[in-house]
C-alpha cells in the first residue's frame, strides 16, 4: 500500500545518502561497547560517546557527550502530595550501584542498565535506573520510590540539575512543546525565554494570559544551537502512568548554559509503598533535528504509532465553510460538486464536522445514515466528528445503555463537585463504568454503525484533566488512556477501515490515532500572529511527529479564500502561505472553504497537480533554520524543506511579513545537497522553471509571498515565468493623491510604491495601463495596498480591455486584496483598465501586472445586466423563492455573478442562502436541478454585492432555457423582510434573454412578475 511504499523508498534513500556521507548519523561517531565500572564511590558508564559518572558518596552525577559536560551534579527527587519539600537522592543515604544487560528491549544494541539505589536515612529508597546502548547517543532513565508505609506521590524527577550545557555555539536556543495543541510550540534564546500562555488543564471561566514563560515544556524539549545544530533532546520515552514534563531555567548570559533543567512526571497522584515514574529519553546529537526525529521513533518502540495503509486524507470538511449550518441541502450538492470536479484529482473524503443538521424531521442517526449512503454512492469516503470526553447533556439525564446519570459519570473536584471545562461542558470520567459505556456508545452509534470512514475526535484534552476519579487509584493520564483505548479499539473493530484523527489533544500519548492536529484552529490568532501563521509555525515545529508518533500530521484545513468571511475573506497571498504550510505539513489536505464560490486564482491552488503530488505522499517539511517563534513573537521560519521520494529537495519559502520584502538565501549543503552539483530549480505553484544553480539559491520574497521550489539533478521542460508586459509602459488614473502616488507607480515592478486616488475619492476611480500597441493578453494580476495591516478598501471592481473604440468588461467582482490573478481567453488590446466601482476608502494599487501566458485561458463576461440601475428587496425565506430565467450562448456555464445581500438587523437567517441552477420546460418551470450551492449567513454584505459562483456546467443545450433559483427554506417566515436574504433587481427589462419569477409555495408553482419586465441582476461568463 501507499504507506508501505513510502517507508521503503524513504529507507532506501536514507541508506544511500548515509553511504554518500550526506546525512549525518544520529548515533555516536564510533560506537563501542557499553562499559560500566566502579572505582571507590564513583560509578562510570560509557559507550564511547556518552559518559555518565555517579558519586555514591553524595547521590549526584555528571552526564557528558564527548568532552562536553552536559549536566553536572544532577540528582533525583520526589514529593508527597500536600508537602512542598522535595525528598532527594542527595539527602543523607546509603547508596549502592549494580548493572546488568538490558536484553532485547528494542531500544538499542548490547545495552546495559545501571541501577543506583539510594536508601535514604529518612526511610524512603530512591532507585534510579539508566540504560545506555552502544549504538545510541541517548540514554533512557526512570525511577522508583519505595517506602515501608504507603505514600501519596504527586511528583517524580529522575534527573534534575542546576545547569545544562550543550557546548560551543553562537546561537543557542530552546525548543518547547505545548501541553495540548490549544497551545503552541516555541523557540527562544537560552537567556531570554520570552512569554507564553503557560497552558495546562483549564477550567471554565479561567482566562489565558500572555505572561513570562514558566519554563515548563511538555512531552519533549530541546536545547540547541541554531548554527551548528548541536543539541540536547529530552522527553518522555513512555507515558503509561503520568504526564511528562521538562523544566528549563534560562541562562544568565547569551549563549550560556541553562541555570536549571529537569525531566519529571506530575499530574495527579499515585499511592503505594512502591511508586514508579515513566521512562525518559535524554540524548545529545550533532543535529538536534535528527535528535527530535530519533526521539519520536524511540517513543514509538514502547507505544507504536497506529499504522495507516491507505491514502492521505484529501477532501472536504464542513467547519470553516458552514460552521453550524451544514445541512443536507448544502452537503449533498457539495458532494456532487466534489465528485464531478475534484474526485478525479484525488479528493476522496467528505467530512462532517460539528453540528450537522441533515434534513428536518429526521433523527440525527437517520441523517448520518443518509449522508454516509450518499457519499459512498459517489464512490467517496465519509467522515464525522465527536467530542467524546465532553458532556453536553443535562447532568440529571440518563447515560445511554446504562442506569447512571451524567452527573454520576462526570469528573469531580476534591469536594465532589463536577468540573466544568473551558468549553463550558462537564467532563466524562473514563474510570467510571458508566463513562466507559458512554464513550463506547458514542463510537458505535455515531461512527461505526453509520459506516463512517474517518472520525475526528475533538476536545479530547478534556480526558486528561485531573480530579477526583471514580477509580481513586487513577490520575488524569491513566483515565485518558482508558477512554482513548475504548475509542481506538471500537473504531478499529469496525467492519470498515476508519481513519482516526485527534484534534484538540495532547502530543502524547500517541498510538491511539492515525493523525493529530499540530495546532489550534487556524482561525484563532495569538498576540501579533494571525491564525494562519500560528498554524504554520506549529506545523513547522511538528515535522518530526510525522511517521514517528503518528502516520500523518494534520495542519488543519485549507481555506484559500474563506468565503464565509465576506469582505474580510483571506487574500491570495494569505491563502498561498497557508497552502504551503499545509501541503508541506505532512498528511492532511481537507478543504474547509465553500468550494463553489472560490475564485479561479484560489481554485488553481486546489487543482495544482504538483502540489497534490506532494500532499499525497504525506511527508513533512522541517525548518532550515529556526526563528524565535511564539515565545519571542518572531515570524514563522522563512524556509522549510523535505526530501521527496526521488531525492529532490522540496523547499517552501514564505515571507510572513505582509508589508516588507524579505531576502532569503538557501545553502544547498543545509539541505543535505552537494555544494558542487548543478541543480535545476522549478516552482510548483506557477509550474515554471527558475533556472540552474550551484551551491545556493537567493531571491527576495515580496511581502506575503510564498513559493515552493523543487531542487533536482534532473532537467525540466517547464517554461520560465512569463514577462510582465506592463513594465516600462505608461499608466494614467482617474485621480492622484500626489506626485509620489501617480499611476506610473503601479507598473514599476515594485510593491513598495503605489498609485493612490485623490483625497476624498472612493467610488468610480480607475487605473489604466497603456501597452503602446495591440498586444495579446490573457492574464492580469493586481496587488492592492493594505495600509500596513491587511486592511483593504476596494469593494467591487471591473477589469476591462480596450477593443479599439471602447472599453469591454472582462470580469467583475467583490474584493481584491494583496493579490488577485485574473485569467481569461486571450484578447488583443492596447490598454487594460481596472475600474473601481465601489470602495470603502481611497483606493490604492501597488502593482498591475499584465501577461500573455502560452496556453492560458479562463472566463470572461458573456451576458451582463449589472450595469443598469437596480433596486433591492429581501424576502427569501421559508416557501418564498425567486428565479431568474436565462439563456446561454455556449454549451458551458463556468461562472455567474449574482447580486446578493442580507438585511441583517439583529440576527442572521436560520438557514443557508441556496442558489440552484435548473433546466426549464417550455413554460419556464424547473424540470431538472443541475447545480446547487449554499452560502452560510455570516458576513454576507448588507448591500447588493456580486457573489461569484462556479457551476462549471458542461454539455448544456443552447436551445433550452435555464433558471437561477434563490431560496432559504429553513429561514423563518415572520412577516418581516428584516434579517432575510435579499437580491438586486430591475423592473426595466434589463435582460432580454429571460425574466424573474416568484414562487410562494416552496418552488411548486411559479408566477412571472411585472409582465416579464423584472430581472434579477446577474452576470454570465463564458
Amino acid at each position: 500500500m501507499m504507506q508501505e511504499s513510502r517507508k521503503m523508498i524513504q529507507a532506501m534513500l536514507v541508506f544511500v545518502l548515509v553511504l554518500a556521507g550526506l546525512v549525518p548519523s544520529a548515533a555516536p561517531a564510533a560506537a563501542s561497547a557499553v562499559t560500566i565500572s566502579q572505582s571507590g564511590t564513583i560509578v562510570s558508564a560509557t559507550n564511547g560517546f556518552l559518559t555518565l559518572n555517579y558519586d555514591l558518596a553524595n547521590g549526584k552525577g555528571n552526564f557528558s557527550a564527548g568532552s562536553t559536560v552536559i549536566l553536572s551534579d544532577f540528582y533525583s527527587d520526589y514529593s508527597v502530595a500536600g508537602n512542598s519539600t522535595r525528598i532527594s537522592s542527595a539527602d543523607p543515604a546509603t547508596r549502592t550501584a549494580s548493572w546488568a544487560a538490558t536484553g532485547n528491549d528494542g531500544y538499542g544494541a548490547n545495552g546495559q542498565r545501571l541501577t543506583i539505589t539510594n536508601q535514604l536515612n529518612s526511610g524512603s529508597t530512591i532507585i534510579l535506573r539508566i540504560s545506555m546502548y552502544e549504538d545510541k547517543s541517548y540514554i533512557l532513565t526512570d525511577m522508583t520510590v519505595n517506602n515501608g508505609t504507603s505514600q501519596n506521590i504527586d511528583f517524580l524527577e529522575p534527573i534534575a540539575a542546576n545547569n545544562l550545557n550543550i557546548g560551543a555555539g553562537s546561537d543557542k536556543r530552546i525548543y518547547t512543546t505545548p501541553y495540548t495543541n490549544n497551545y503552541d510550540f516555541g523557540v527562544a534564546p537560552v537567556n531570554d525565554f520570552g512569554k507564553s500562555q503557560n497552558g495546562y488543564d483549564r477550567p471554565y471561566g479561567a482566562g489565558e494570559t500572555w505572561a513570562p514563560f514558566n519554563g515548563t515544556s511538555y512531552w519533549v524539549a530541546s536545547v540547541f544551537d541554531n548554527t551548528n545544530k548541536h543539541g540536547v533532546v529530552a522527553g518522555a520515552a513512555t507515558t503509561f502512568n503520568w504526564k511528562s514534563m521538562q523544566y528549563l531555567r534560562q541562562a544568565a548570559t547569551a549563549n550560556g548554559p541553562l541555570t536549571g533543567f529537569s525531566i519529571y512526571n506530575a499530574g495527579g497522584q499515585q499511592s503505594g509503598t512502591s511508586v514508579s515514574s515513566d521512562k525518559f529519553f535524554l540524548g545529545y546529537f550533532d543535529d538536534y533535528q535528527q535528535g527530535l526525529e530519533t526521539f519520536g521513533r524511540t517513543y514509538a518502540i514502547a507505544e507504536p504509532k497506529l499504522e495507516w495503509n491507505d491514502d492521505v486524507p484529501i477532501g472536504f470538511n464542513t467547519w470553516y465553510a458552514y460552521y453550524a449550518y451544514p445541512t443536507a441541502d448544502a452537503m449533498f450538492p457539495m458532494t456532487d460538486y466534489f465528485e464531478e470536479h475534484l474526485k478525479p484529482l484525488g479528493y476522496n473524503y467528505m467530512n462532517l464536522d460539528c453540528c450537522y443538521q441533515g434534513v428536518e424531521n429526521k433523527t440525527d442517526l437517520e441523517n448520518l445514515d443518509d449522508f454516509v449512503a450518499y457519499v459512498h454512492g459517489k464512490g467517496m469516503k465519509a467522515g464525522t466528528y465527536s467530542a467524546p470526553f465532553a458532556i453536553f447533556d443535562d447532568l440529571t439525564a440518563t447515560v445511554p445503555t446504562t442506569s447512571y446519570t451524567f452527573g454520576e459519570i462526570a469528573l469531580k473536584d476534591a469536594s465532589g463537585n463536577p468540573i466544568k471545562s473551558y468549553i463550558n461542558t462537564y467532563i466524562v470520567d473514563a474510570t467510571h463504568p458508566g463513562g466507559q459505556a458512554y464513550i463506547a456508545w458514542i463510537m458505535d452509534t455515531y461512527h461505526v454503525k453509520p459506516g463512517f470512514d474517518y472520525v475526528k475526535l475533538d476536545f479530547i484534552d478534556l480526558g486528561m484533566y485531573d480530579g477526583k476519579f471514580y477509580d481513586t487509584t487513577k490520575n488524569g493520564m491513566q483515565a485518558y488512556r482508558i477512554g482513548m483505548q475504548i475509542m481506538r479499539d471500537a473504531l478499529l473493530a469496525a467492519p470498515q477501515d476508519i481513519y482516526i484523527n485527534e484534534s484538540i489533544a495532547p502530543l502524547l500519548p500517541a498510538g491511539y490515532a492515525h493523525g493529530r492536529r499540530t495546532g489550534v484552529d487556524t482561525t484563532i490568532g495569538l498576540e501579533s500572529y494571525p491564525g494562519i501563521e500560528r498554524q504554520a509555525f506549529n506545523a513547522a515545529a511538528s515535522w518530526w511527529t510525522n511517521d514517528t508518533l503518528y502516520a500523518y500530521n494534520d495542519v488543519d484545513m485549507i481555506f484559500p479564500e474563506s468565503v464565509i468571511n465576506g469582505f474580510d475573506k483571506i487574500t491570495l497571498n494569505e491563502g498561498t502561505l497557508l497552502s504551503t504550510a499545509i501541503a508541506l505539513g505532512g498528511g492532511h489536505w481537507l478543504i474547509g472553504d465553500n468550494v463553489p464560490f472560490i475564485s479561479e486564482d484560489r481554485m488553481a491552488i486546489l487543482r495544482n497537480a504538483g502540489l497534490l503530488d506532494l500532499v499525497k505522499k504525506g511527508n513533512a517539511a522541517k525548518p532550515v533554520k529556526m526563528s524565535n517563534f511564539y515565545h519571542k513573537l518572531e515570524h514563522s521560519p522563512i524556509a522549510i524543506y523535505l526530501t521527496d521520494t526521488n531525492g529532490d529537495r522540496i523547499v517552501g519559502l514564505s515571507n510572513w511579513d505582509m508589508n516588507n520584502s524579505a531576502p532569503v538565501s538557501l545553502s544547498f549543503t543545509d539541505l543535505g545537497l552537494n555544494a558542487s552539483t548543478n541543480y535545476t530549480l522549478t516552482e510548483i505553484y506557477s509550474s515554471t522553471k527558475i533556472g540552474q544553480y550551484t551551491g545556493s539559491y537567493s531571491r527576495t520574497l515580496k511581502p506575503g509571498e510564498s513559493i515552493i521550489v523543487r531542487i533536482s539533478e534532473q532537467p525540466s521542460s517547464l517554461p520560465t515565468a512569463p514577462v510582465n508586459l506592463a513594465l516600462g509602459k505608461s499608466a494614467t488614473a482617474s485621480s492622484t493623491w500626489s506626485s509620489g502616488y501617480d499611476a506610473a507607480k503601479a507598473i514599476d515592478g515594485s510593491v513598495s510604491t503605489r498609485w493612490s486616488g485623490a483625497s476624498g475619492t472612493a467610488n468610480d476611480q480607475w487605473l489604466e495601463v497603456n501597452l503602446g500597441a495591440a498586444t495579446n493578453v490573457n492574464r492580469v494580476a493586481v496587488s492592492e495596498y493594505g495600509s500596513g495591516n491587511q486592511s483593504f478598501q476596494i469593494d467591487t471592481y471591473t477589469l476591462q480591455y480596450w477593443n479599439g473604440s471602447a472599453y469591454v468588461n472582462l470580469t467583475k467582482g467583490f474584493t481584491i486584496g494583496d493579490r488577485r490573478v485574473f485569467d481569461f481567453p486571450t484578447v488583443n488590446t492596447s490598454k487594460i483598465r481596472l475600474y473601481i466601482n465601489k470602495a470603502r476608502f481611497i483606493p490604492s494599487i501597488q502593482e498591475i501586472e499584465i501577461y500573455n501566458v502560452p496556453g492560458n485561458t479562463g472566463y470572461r463576461i458573456d451576458q451582463d445586466n449589472s450595469g443598469s440601475s437596480y433596486s433591492t428587496y429581501s424576502d427569501i425565506r421559508d416557501v418564498i423563492q425567486r428565479m431568474q430565467t436565462f439563456t446561454i450562448t455556449q454549451s458551458e456555464l463556468p461562472k455567474m455573478d449574482v447580486y446578493l445581500y442580507e438585511s441583517y438587523v439583529n440576527k442572521v437567517p436560520e438557514d443557508n442562502y441556496y442558489l440552484d441552477i435548473v433546466e426549464l420546460d417550455a413554460s419556464h418551470n424547473p424540470v431538472k436541478k443541475l447545480f446547487s450551492a449554499a452560502l452560510q449567513p455570516n458576513n454576507i454584505p448588507g448591500a447588493a454585492t456580486p457573489y461569484a459562483i462556479y457551476p462549471r456546467l458542461t454539455g448544456l443545450d443552447t436551445s433550452k432555457k435555464y433558471g437561477l433559483i434563490l431560496r432559504s427554506p429553513g429561514s423563518l417566515e415572520d412577516g418581516s423582510t428584516n434579517n432575510k436574504y435579499g437580491f438586486a433587481y430591475s423592473d426595466s427589462n434589463t435582460y432580454a434573454g429571460g425574466f424573474e419569477r416568484l414562487s410562494t409555495d416552496g418552488g411548486l408553482t411559479w408566477t412571472t412578475e411585472n409582465a416579464g419586465n423584472r430581472d434579477l441582476i446577474f452576470t454570465i461568463y463564458k
